[in-house]
C-alpha cells in the first residue's frame, strides 16, 4: 500500500466536512488506484443519523460527494457529476449489493437502470461511461455497516481490478466510512449544539443605566455550548443584580442543565431576594432537575445610590475588587456549599464600592488551567485590573488573552464599575 494511501487514511479518521472527506479519497484514488472515482454517502445516516442495514428488495438511496476523473477537469467533472446530487439505486444494482452485502462488487458497466434514474435521457453521462470497462464499488463502512460507498473505475486500456487492487480500495473505503460516520455525527451533534445555544442566548444581558458592565462568556475548546452562564437582572430603586455561575461539565448536557439554572435564578432574581436566600432556593431546584447537578454560583447586587454591592457564593471562586488607585483586593465571603448539595446556607457580605472601582466576577476556567493552580490565576487577574482601564471591554478581552487564550475549560468573565 502506497504512503499516499496510508497518509490519507490516517486523515481521514480526523476529517470534520464531507466534501473533504470526498477529496482526501479521490486524492489517493486517481490515478494511482482508478481511472476514476466517485465518493457517495448514506442519504439515510444523513438524514437520520442512524445505519442501518438495507433489506434485500429495498433501494438505497445515497448522496454523491464527490467525483473525480483522470484527465477531465472538475468544472467538466462538476458539471456532468454534480456533487450532492441524490440517487436511488435500484436493489438489484452492483451499488445497492455492496451496501447491503458489506463486500466489494467488480462490475463491466452500470446498470441501465441506475443511468435512467440518475439523470434520465443524459448522454453525456453515457458517453463519459462508455470509456470505462471495469468498475469496482466498495462499502465504506463503519461498525459493521456501509456509511457510503466507493466507486473506482478503469478505462480499456488499464487492466481489470485484480485482488490485490480491491484489497487496497477495501482499506481506503474503511477510512472514507469511518471519516462520514464521524462527521454526520459531529455535524448533527453541532447543529442540536448550536439550537441549544440559540435557545438559552437569545438575546444577551443588558446593564441598566447607572453602571457600566462588560462580560465575556466563552466555551471550552471543541465545545459550541458549555456550563458557564452569567445573567444582568435590573431591581428595583436603581439597583443590579449580577448572577455567574459554572455548571460542572461541557457540552450539550451540561448546557441544558445550565439553561435550566440560569431561568431559576433569574426568576428567584426578579423576586428581589437577597443574594443569600436567592442561592438558598436556587440550591433547593437542583434536586427538581432531571438528573444529578452540581454547580458553583455567586450572586451580587450593587446599588450604585449607597455605593456598595452584596454578595453571596455557593462553592464559587470569591470576586475581586479592583480600585481607582490601583490597588485590588479579594474580599471574604461567608463559606457556602455548591449547588446541588442539598439544604445548604449561605451567608453575605455587604462591601462599599468607591467611586469608580471594579468588581470582576468569573469562573475557574479564567484562572485555572492545568499548569495553573487557581490562586496564581487571581494573582494575575488582580496584577491586570490594578494597571487601570477606562474600557471594560477592552479589559474582559485583555483577560481572556492572558490567562485562558486555549479555552481549557468553560470561560465567564464580568466586570461592573459604578461611573
Amino acid at each position: 500500500m502506497t504512503g499516499r494511501h496510508v497518509t490519507a487514511e490516517l486523515r481521514l479518521h480526523g476529517s470534520v466536512d464531507l466534501a473533504g472527506i470526498a477529496r482526501l479519497v479521490m486524492d489517493a484514488a486517481v490515478p494511482d488506484l482508478a481511472d476514476g472515482a466517485a465518493v457517495f454517502a448514506s442519504e439515510e445516516l444523513i438524514r437520520t443519523g442512524e445505519l442501518a442495514r438495507p433489506d434485500a428488495d429495498r433501494e438505497v438511496t445515497a448522496r454523491r460527494l464527490g467525483t473525480r476523473i483522470a484527465r477531465e477537469s472538475r468544472r467538466v467533472t462538476q458539471d456532468i457529476f454534480p456533487a450532492g446530487e441524490v440517487i436511488a439505486f435500484a436493489a438489484g444494482s452492483p451499488f445497492a449489493r455492496c451496501v447491503r452485502r458489506g463486500q466489494p462488487v467488480a462490475f463491466a458497466r452500470p446498470d441501465s437502470q441506475t443511468l435512467e434514474r440518475a439523470r434520465p435521457g443524459d448522454w453525456e453521462i453515457r458517453e463519459m461511461l462508455s470509456r470505462y470497462a471495469s468498475f469496482l464499488a466498495v462499502p465504506a463502512t463503519c461498525g459493521g455497516r456501509a456509511a457510503g460507498f466507493l466507486t473506482l473505475a478503469r478505462t480499456a486500456s488499464s487492466s481489470a481490478f485484480d485482488d490485490a487492487d480491491v484489497a487496497e480500495a477495501v482499506r481506503l473505503a474503511a477510512g472514507a466510512g469511518t471519516g462520514i460516520a464521524n462527521t454526520v455525527t459531529l455535524l448533527r451533534q453541532r447543529s442540536i449544539a448550536d439550537a441549544l445555544q440559540h435557545s438559552m442566548l437569545a438575546a444577551e444581558p443588558t446593564a441598566p443605566p447607572g453602571l457600566d458592565v462588560a462580560a465575556r462568556c466563552l466555551p471550552a475548546t471543541g465545545q459550541v455550548v458549555g456550563g458557564d452562564w452569567y445573567d444582568i437582572i435590573a431591581l428595583p430603586n436603581g439597583r443590579c443584580g449580577l448572577i455567574v455561575g459554572d455548571v460542572m461539565g461541557h457540552g450539550p448536557e451540561s448546557a441544558v442543565a445550565m439553561a435550566q439554572l440560569r431561568a431559576a435564578a433569574h426568576a428567584l432574581a426578579q423576586l428581589d431576594l437577597d443574594p443569600s436566600e436567592l442561592l438558598r432556593h436556587l440550591d433547593r431546584s437542583t434536586a427538581t432537575l432531571p438528573r444529578p447537578v452540581l454547580a458553583t454560583c455567586v450572586y451580587a447586587v450593587i446599588d450604585p445610590v449607597s455605593r456598595s454591592v452584596t454578595l453571596s457564593a455557593a462553592g464559587h471562586l470569591p470576586p475581586v475588587l479592583a480600585m481607582p488607585d490601583g490597588v485590588t483586593r479579594v474580599p471574604d465571603l461567608p463559606a457556602g456549599q455548591s449547588l446541588g448539595l442539598g439544604s445548604s446556607v449561605y451567608g453575605q457580605a455587604r462591601i462599599k464600592l468607591p467611586p469608580g472601582a471594579v468588581i470582576a466576577l468569573y469562573t475557574d476556567g479564567l484562572v485555572e488551567t492545568r499548569t495553573r493552580p487557581f490562586d496564581q490565576g487571581i494573582l494575575t487577574l488582580r496584577t491586570i485590573l490594578g494597571t487601570g482601564y477606562r474600557q471594560l471591554e477592552a479589559a474582559c478581552d485583555t483577560l481572556i488573552a492572558s490567562l485562558a487564550e486555549r479555552y481549557e475549560d468553560d470561560v465567564t468573565v464580568v466586570l461592573a464599575r459604578c461611573p
